[in-house]
């Protein structure tokens, strides 16, 4: 990652944003010496950042999309963020010191790169298949999604079925991120976007059939996900489901490496944890969930 952000701080992306080059001619736009410049290349064209054709290098549709400044999604910011030692630094005094480092996140860029992901669309078809919410089997399906980002698990099931509806919540400046995927996926007529705050807003009484909440749990505390898991029980209609995506935590002697990572570093840079089942399990039947059943690492169903 070092050497990506040595790419993004030269900015090597924009001489190639105008079509094929060689490395004379990106060294030259960079004030680099060529020599150097062909071997970083050849380490993007590695990455799947750029193609190489004999002498001369082309951007691949991922950089063209994430590392050319000016673009709007442009994510360069996030190569930077991630990779600063100061970021690395002050998580090493967080574990040191007890206090972590509140590090802010930057969620429209996470909104854009995850909104462009080639794999998510399939895999939010499955998540929804495994809750028993079937594309065509639920005519007229009203769907929350609760601090949605770019809203593609939602999204992708509104273009499975027309019948859909889906209210998108999140902060404004995300929401847009969510309404260019709804423009590429055509489903823009089947979508509300609702700036809002989960954490306060209120969504009405039996009214939804389905609400979706991703990852934000990690950084809430105990009590917020209780009292927020209270409020979505009464937004759900009856027989409505609650979905949660998130990778869940074991109690188990052999953590599993997804989960201790993410509760690792989101406890370094903010506080924020993975959650086990068993405590998801207890904040839902609480809130008068009648049935909550865990169906893999990342995701549950509860059932109103």
């Amino acid at each position: 990652m070092q050497l990506a952000r040595i790419a993004v701080r030269l900015d090597v992306f924009t001489p190639l944003a105008h079509g094929p080059a060689d490395a004379e001619t990106v060294a030259k736009a960079c004030s680099c010496d060529a020599t150097g410049m062909r071997a970083l290349l050849d380490y993007l064209t590695s990455l799947n950042l750029l193609e190489r054709r004999g002498n001369t290098y082309a951007l691949t549709p991922t950089a063209d999309a994430f590392l050319v400044p000016g673009r709007k999604t442009y994510a360069g910011g996030v190569v930077m963020n991630e990779t600063t030692p100061e970021l690395w630094e002050s998580m090493l005094q967080a574990f040191r010191t007890g206090q972590p480092t509140r590090h802010a996140e930057d969620w429209v860029q996470d909104a854009w790169l995850e909104s462009y992901s080639h794999w998510q669309p399939a895999k939010s078809l499955e998540m929804w298949r495994a809750a028993g919410i079937e594309p065509g089997r639920r005519p007229g399906l009203r769907l929350l999604d609760l601090a949605c980002g770019c809203a593609v698990k939602s999204l992708v099931l509104a273009q499975a079925d027309p019948a859909v509806r889906v209210t998108c919540v999140d902060r404004a400046e995300v929401l847009e991120v969510a309404r260019d995927l709804a423009d590429r996926l055509h489903v823009t007529s089947q979508v509300t976007f609702r700036p809002g705050d989960l954490l306060k807003d209120d969504f009405g009484e039996n009214w939804f059939n389905a609400i979706l909440l991703g990852q934000i749990s990690y950084y809430l505390t105990p009590a917020q996900n209780a009292g927020l898991f209270r409020r979505i029980q009464r937004t759900l209609a009856p027989g409505g489901k609650f979905v949660i995506d998130a990778i869940m935590a074991s109690d188990s002697d052999a953590p599993t490496k997804p989960a201790s990572f993410v509760t690792a570093l989101l406890w370094a840079i903010s506080g924020g944890a993975a959650h086990t089942f068993d405590h998801y399990q207890s904040w839902l039947t609480d809130a008068g969930f009648s049935r909550v059943s865990q169906l893999s690492e990342r995701w549950l169903v509860a059932v109103k």
